[in-house]
């Protein structure tokens, strides 16, 4: 989900969600650099989605931010510099991670610079994805629930599970599956997907991200958000990571993946 085009989302739903008409006065805002930014550390990847944000009533595309020079510095001050993909989208291929250091990131765009940091945890490996049929209900249809296996470390730990089913990603606010070892601390771990039943020869694949604290709360802040739209009359941004005004956000995170298909 791109947090740029969740604030439009959320200002439409607002207004729709009201039965009475009413005018609304809305001003001028300034324009702000919104920074989506990514290091997928078990794929050596590095990207960066640059825009602009703007007006409500403006067209529906953001302005894309070309030119921009962003860096990537490990924590020995090492600075290492993406390449522009064009369309706003700038990439780093084959960077090495050492986990459990922070990294930070430099963003300059028009001569401004914005600056953000976070912390790359050590992956939690996912051990293995299970299945269990469970009888329908008037809550539920029938159908497999599926398990993710995994071996909890001690310490505060922070995750996020993205399903890809059938082939299609699983991108609606229902299927965004974030949490914390808050009671599990240090356990081997069986967590289910329960909102989700499946049927046989089903394909469920699970990237299972370990997160700092910081992306944590981020996202969490964010879905938490996204969910309460359709109550909100003037709905939020999550906090940004950013320096100097800049929306958005900056995640190091490593994943492992796994896949299962279901079998009576």
């Amino acid at each position: 989900m791109k947090i740029h085009t969740l604030f439009l989302l959320l200002f439409i739903l607002s207004i729709f969600s009201c039965e009475k008409v009413i005018d609304l006065e809305v001003s001028e805002t300034e324009q702000k650099v919104v920074i989506d930014a990514n290091y997928q550390a078990s794929l050596e990847r590095v990207e960066v989605k640059l825009t602009k944000s703007k007006n409500v009533f403006e067209s529906t595309n953001f302005p894309l931010v070309t030119g921009a020079n962003i860096e990537i510095i490990d924590e020995n001050g090492v600075a290492t510099e993406l390449i522009e993909q064009g369309d706003g989208i700038y990439e780093l291929t084959n960077y090495t991670p050492v986990f459990n250091t922070t990294y930070s990131m430099k963003v300059t765009v028009d001569g401004e610079t914005y600056e953000a940091a976070d912390f790359l945890p050590s992956l939690v490996e996912l051990d293995s994805l299970t299945q269990d049929f469970e009888e329908g209900s008037i809550f539920a249809s029938e159908g497999y629930i599926v398990y993710m296996n995994f071996t909890d470390p001690s310490g505060d730990n922070y995750y996020r599970a993205v399903r890809t089913e059938n082939g299609e990603k699983a991108t609606d606010l229902g299927d965004q599956f974030i949490f914390d070892d808050q009671f599990s601390s240090g356990n081997q771990q069986s967590v289910p997907f329960f909102t989700e039943r499946y049927d046989v020869d089903d394909t469920v694949s699970v990237e299972f991200r370990s997160y700092s604290k910081n992306s944590y709360d981020y996202y969490t802040q964010l879905f938490d958000i996204a969910g309460e739209s359709g109550q909100s009359a003037a709905p939020a941004n999550p906090d940004p990571s950013w320096t100097n005004g800049a929306l958005g956000h900056f995640a190091a995170y490593g994943h492992d993946a796994d896949t299962i298909i279901i079998k009576e």
